[in-house]
């Protein structure tokens, strides 16, 4: 069996049925439906947020990855206002691995379905696909820990892949940031599915779903996501939410002390920016 290519894919600004409450449903492709949505997921001051933590934390981690034979395909919406298409495109010019797709469909899959199949094709190969949302990472052995375990895995054509271990920042309101450390397999971050299928994709699955529709894998020990919850993430527009299961809260030193040695590259990271992100270079 060939080994598979590996595909990242993360969703910005994208318009259309999603994860989001009011956006579920088969009326979220209603054209008053996403007039609405489109007036919220455009706003001026979420977009800035969005673009910095795209740029700080997503995009960081991918620059990051110790291999660096994958693709990244980020897929936005063709009514993201022409100045925030500039911005996304300058910055997914800066990465190799990076593919900025825009499209008018209000489906993921469908949106993500042509580029895929031409992968498929291109390449003779199944793709193992991995998600991350634009204000979330993975750790930098991510990619050369899928290709380990997909070696390891090769006879079984169909699975899903969690790494549980993970970092958060959790900010909401005038709170200062608090800190943990969680143990959540097959959470959205550093989530992947070897998918037979031509053509689809991972967002085919409620993630929660996927070790109830083919054969799971979990990774226990390798550091896998690093999770952001602040009020302009998407999950906020619900009301500030509880702590979730398989949190355990950190020290701010302890903090620091594992972001520097899993998640180098935000070390420094000031996390009270989550709701100021001026003097990004975005």
């Amino acid at each position: 069996m060939k080994e598979s290519q590996i595909i990242g894919i993360c969703r910005f600004a994208f318009l259309g049925r999603g994860d989001w409450v009011g956006m579920r449903s088969p009326q979220s492709h209603d054209a008053a439906r996403l007039d609405e949505q489109a007036e919220w997921l455009f706003h001026p001051d979420r977009m800035a947020r969005r673009l910095f933590t795209l740029e700080r934390i997503c995009l960081a981690s991918v620059a990051a990855q110790t291999d660096r034979d994958f693709r990244f395909l980020v897929l936005t919406s063709t009514r993201l206002p022409a100045r925030h298409l500039e911005q996304l495109d300058a910055l997914c010019a800066r990465i190799p691995q990076v593919e900025l797709l825009v499209s008018a469909e209000t489906e993921a899959s469908q949106a993500l379905r042509p580029t895929l199949l031409q992968a498929a094709e291109a390449s003779g190969r199944p793709a193992l696909q991995f998600r991350l949302d634009d204000d979330d990472a993975v750790a930098p052995d991510f990619v050369a820990n899928l290709r380990r375990i997909e070696r390891g895995v090769r006879g079984l054509p169909r699975y899903a892949l969690s790494f549980p271990r993970g970092l958060s920042v959790i900010c909401y309101g005038t709170e200062p940031p608090s800190f943990w450390k969680t143990r959540r397999p097959f959470t959205g971050a550093a989530l992947a599915a070897r998918l037979t299928e031509p053509g689809r994709s991972i967002f085919a699955f409620n993630h929660f779903d996927l070790p109830r529709r083919m054969i799971a894998i979990t990774e226990p020990d390798a550091m896998g996501h690093f999770v952001t919850r602040w009020d302009m993430a998407d999950s906020a527009r619900r009301g500030v939410p509880g702590i979730p299961w398989g949190y355990e809260p950190l020290l701010p030193e302890e903090f620091q002390r594992a972001v520097a040695a899993d998640f180098p590259f935000l070390s420094g990271m000031d996390w009270g920016r989550l709701g100021h992100p001026a003097g990004s270079t975005t």
